[in-house]
């Protein structure tokens, strides 16, 4: 590997860790939907053999996002927007979702079924958020689901978001704003803490599933460590600078301009996934 090529895969992790953690401390999501597609394009230039670019892209996300949600849910508690009830129901549901998700990612989905199923999801998410409606006219339901109804949907998020690589943010915020009626800062910060359990255990089941997968150097598992040790600085300092802007203001206009970055982020896996 030349050392050209390192120095700007460094570059390229480095601005990305800092754009991605903002954004993610901003609309309350992990960032998993921006980390995977980064990393694809990335890791090739790195000499990482294309059998397993899908899974340590999936799997390095995952430890990146440990990152951005731990820091956002540090100064969401802090502000007293973080909803521990709520929080402790849907992890009951998350953690065995994640670890089904992520088994199946890593021993029995193809890459390619990965990576359709990632710009799907990245599609359907891209939708929802362009048709939110502004906070002014919706309706806030007076009492909440029960615990069973909340560790359901943490199960499906949490499934969801380790077969895809992604936190699950952008399945736990519409739904708790929607229909559990969390207004949208609460429902956001409580996610983030379902997001770091549901990317931690990830990582883990990446690391073990990994272990004897890959017996390249500088990998853990799946997860590709000189990436975290680019990005981590930058994913810290732009979460809580995206988490401090999110605190002070209405980030409404912002989420559909993220919308159609994923519209078109899926769009360009798709095309490269089916034309190869």
């Amino acid at each position: 590997m030349l050392v050209s090529a390192l120095i700007e895969a460094a570059a390229v992790l480095s601005v990305s860790g800092f754009f991605i953690g903002f954004l993610a401390g901003l609309v309350g999501i992990g960032g998993g939907m921006l980390f995977v597609p980064v990393f694809w394009f990335v890791f090739p230039f790195l000499d990482i053999p294309g059998k397993i670019i899908v899974k340590s892209s999936v799997a390095t996300s995952l430890a990146c996002m440990t990152v951005t949600s731990s820091t956002s849910a540090y100064h969401h508690i802090k502000e007293k927007f973080f909803r521990r009830e709520i929080f402790l129901a849907l992890i009951t549901g998350a953690i065995p979702g994640v670890f089904a998700g992520s088994a199946m990612t890593a021993v029995f989905l193809p890459p390619h079924v990965t990576k359709i199923l990632f710009a799907l999801f990245l599609a359907f998410m891209s939708f929802k958020m362009l048709l939110k409606k502004n906070g002014n006219g919706e309706k806030i339901i007076s009492s909440l689901p029960s615990a069973k109804v909340i560790a359901i949907i943490g199960f499906f998020a949490g499934f969801i978001a380790s077969m895809l690589g992604v936190g699950g943010g952008a399945l736990i915020t519409p739904l708790l704003h929607s229909f559990a009626g969390i207004p949208i800062k609460e429902a956001m910060a409580t996610n983030t803490g379902v997001v770091f359990f549901n990317s931690l255990f990830s990582t883990l089941n990446y690391i073990v599933y990994g272990w004897k997968c890959t017996k390249l150097p500088f990998f853990l598992g799946y997860v590709y460590l000189p990436a975290l040790i680019f990005m981590i600085p930058f994913i810290f300092v732009g979460t809580k600078m995206g988490v401090k802007v999110m605190h002070n203001s209405r980030p409404e206009k912002l989420r559909k301009i993220f919308s159609i970055v994923l519209l078109l982020v899926a769009l360009n896996i798709v095309i490269k996934t089916l034309g190869r």
